[in-house]
Parts: C-alpha cells; sequence; structure tokens
C-alpha cells in the first residue's frame, strides 16, 4: 500500500488515534440508491476555481487557507464529516469513535488538501466575507474563492492527496444525504482526478473498508458505485496488520480495498 500521511485525518475523540486518509470514502447516513445520473454541467475545474451541480447550484473548489479563520464554518464541517461517518461506518467501529476533529481539518485545508462542495446561494444572516491571505485589516475585499462559502452552505468535501509522482488519492469524500441523487458525490470524484490529472498523475486511487464477518450493504453499494466510474480492485490489504493503532476500535474483523482508475 501507498504511504498515506496517517496523522493528517481521523482520530478518535479521546486518543486521537489516526485512522488512515482514505477509507472508506463516499459515507452516506443510509444506503445510497443506484448511482446519480450526471449533471452535464456539473463539470470540474482546475482546483481554485469552481465547478457547479446547476441544479443544486453546488460550487466545489478548493478553497483559499484563509477559510480557516473561521471556526464556526470549520465545526460545522468537521461536524458533517463525523455525522456522516459515524452513521455509514455503524457496525464496523465502536460509536465513541470520531472519523476527524477540527485540528485535522484545518490542516488539510491549510495544506490545499481539502475540496469544498457549498451552495453558492444562501440568504442572510449566514452569508459572512473571507480575506484573501494577501489583504491587510484594513481592506474589505474577499477572496473570490471564498466569499460565497456560508454557515450552512457546506454539502460536502473530498481530500486530495499525492501518493507518487504517478498516483494520486481521494479519501473523506463525504456529502450531504440530502442531496442524494444530485450527482455532487460524482462531480467531487471528478474534481480530484480532474486537479491530479493537472498535477501529472496517470492514475487514481481510493480505499474502502470492509467487514470480513458480514455483508454492509453500504459499502456493497459503494463498491459498485466505485466501479462503475471505472474503478477497479486492485489489492485487499489487511487492516489489522497494517493499522495495528486503529485496530483496537473496530468491533468486526476487516479489510481495505484498493482501487485504482486510470487517468490517461
Amino acid at each position: 500500500m501507498a504511504q498515506s500521511q496517517l496523522p493528517i485525518l481521523g482520530c478518535d475523540s479521546a486518543s486521537q488515534t489516526p485512522i488512515p486518509p482514505a477509507l472508506s470514502s463516499v459515507p452516506l447516513s443510509q444506503p445510497p440508491p443506484p448511482p446519480p445520473a450526471v449533471i452535464s454541467n456539473g463539470t470540474t475545474t482546475t482546483a481554485g476555481t469552481s465547478s457547479t451541480a446547476a441544479e443544486e447550484n453546488i460550487k466545489i473548489a478548493i478553497p483559499d487557507p484563509s477559510i480557516v479563520s473561521n471556526t464556526a464554518l470549520i465545526s460545522e464541517l468537521t461536524h458533517l464529516i463525523n455525522t456522516v461517518y459515524t452513521a455509514a461506518e455503524e457496525g464496523l467501529f465502536s460509536p465513541a469513535y470520531r472519523r476527524t476533529f477540527s485540528d485535522e481539518v484545518v490542516s488539510l485545508v491549510q495544506k490545499g488538501e481539502l475540496a469544498l462542495a457549498w451552495r453558492a446561494s444562501l440568504p442572510p444572516p449566514n452569508t459572512f466575507s473571507l480575506p484573501s491571505s494577501d489583504n491587510n485589516s484594513d481592506n474589505n475585499n474577499s477572496n473570490s474563492k471564498n466569499d460565497d462559502v456560508k454557515l450552512g452552505s457546506i454539502v460536502g468535501c473530498v481530500r486530495i492527496h499525492s501518493l507518487s509522482p504517478s498516483h494520486g488519492d481521494f479519501g473523506m469524500l463525504v456529502c450531504d444525504p440530502a442531496l442524494r441523487g444530485s450527482g455532487t458525490g460524482r462531480s467531487l470524484v471528478r474534481f480530484a482526478e480532474q486537479h491530479c490529472k493537472e498535477q501529472g498523475k496517470t492514475t487514481m486511487q481510493c480505499e474502502l473498508l470492509v467487514s470480513i464477518e458480514f455483508d454492509h450493504p453500504f459499502k456493497r453499494r459503494m463498491q459498485g458505485w466505485y466501479e462503475r466510474m471505472g474503478y477497479k480492485v486492485v489489492r485487499h490489504g489487511d487492516f489489522n496488520a497494517e493499522y495495528p493503532h486503529i485496530a483496537p476500535h473496530l468491533v468486526t474483523q476487516c479489510e481495505y480495498r484498493v482501487f485504482e482508475k486510470p487517468l490517461i
């Protein structure tokens, strides 16, 4: 398995034990229906610019790091990730386990590794503007990548990570269950793929954590969803052997499946 930066993501709220960044992507609070139809104008673009799922007015972009100055927004994003993962990983981890916490989310944003999906229009009073990194305290100009990200508007995210000069990886792929069927999850994956392709990557990777003791309907559907997007299982890994510091938090025996997709 290509080495991941394990300390970045996912930890227990008490012990802050890290969880692998790519495992069990795209969790929803309930097992999803068949994969959503692609929204024709929900295309992805270069990181830092926006792609829009027009029917829901959803934008996707890697935000400027200055967004971390809004602690309420970071808390909202962290809560969304943990809430969705807790439901999706039910039966795999102990109920007290948490996928991530605010400090880790801040770290990802600061490193430019977390793309956000948000509703581009939301009425006051939740609106706020974020200064660009080169603005001083007397400058009221807002950053064009962030100025319409509002409290209550974030509906998903994806972590994009470079594994090697040829391989990119996506993980922590989260979508608000209310947007099931909108194509937002698929658009997040395509954004990650395009970002890595523009960096010269030729292969995209993701991982899925599954129980080897029982059939988990959500995980089964997720594997089918990945496969319909062109991903194929290339390896089965022993989760307990490769992540012994996380294994004690599991309540069932698990393996992880490594998927790959060519980008060229």
